[in-house]
């Protein structure tokens, strides 16, 4: 028997996913929360097997604090709901650390398969996300980078300067320059805003 939190900032989705949940068989008990600090506090006090986290959850990012979320609660599966069915999005979720992606279109019958899924340790991703996320792992095969490359292309989406990275790992502005060179060759961009694009794409870097 699962018991599932549901988070999201809208009363009427999380009446209808409650009345949703409760048909379900396997379902023991659901709770909802409707901002980022109830999620915390319930945590703390109760554990889950799994929570439905709204990408935009009021004024957080899911893909920002799913890192916090898996401190408290380590041992629970999270998995995405939301309305974005952009692949910019599913890729940086997926890239973000979620257990499964679905949208607030997706039938009973696939709410039901991924809840079951993640529960039994698998990855979870409804058919209208699927592509995107088999293009993100054929990306990621064709497409390979140093340890030093990666590093210094995550510390380039995070808008850091050439100096700044120099100075963060001890290297000099040169090196970085050169290392640079070399991604972006690897990545076939031709400017720094294509570099972080692409890498966001791929999911080349953590955002």
């Amino acid at each position: 028997m699962m018991k599932i939190l549901l988070a999201d900032d809208h009363f009427l989705v999380l009446d209808g996913l409650e009345v949703l949940l409760s048909t379900f068989e396997f379902v023991e008990k659901t709770e909802s929360v409707l901002n980022y600090i109830e999620l915390k506090e319930i945590l703390k006090e109760e554990s889950y097997d799994i929570l439905l986290l709204d990408i935009h959850f009021g004024k957080h990012d899911g893909r920002k604090i799913i890192g916090e979320i898996k401190q408290i609660a380590p041992e629970m599966k999270i998995i995405a709901l939301t309305s974005h069915a952009d692949s910019v999005t599913i890729k940086s979720s997926i890239n973000a650390g979620f257990d499964g992606y679905l949208l607030k279109i997706d039938s009973r019958e696939e709410i039901e398969k991924a809840l079951k899924v993640v529960t039994n340790d698998g990855q979870y991703f409804s058919p209208k996300t699927q592509q995107a996320f088999f293009e993100m792992n054929a990306s990621r095969k064709k497409i390979e980078l140093t340890e030093r490359e990666k590093e210094i292309l995550q510390l380039i989406v995070q808008e850091k300067t050439t100096k700044e990275i120099a100075e963060e790992l001890f290297l000099s502005e040169k090196t970085i320059e050169t290392h640079r060179s070399n991604i972006m060759q690897k990545l076939d961009v031709k400017n720094i805003a294509g570099m972080v694009k692409k890498a966001i794409m791929q999911g080349l870097v953590n955002i």
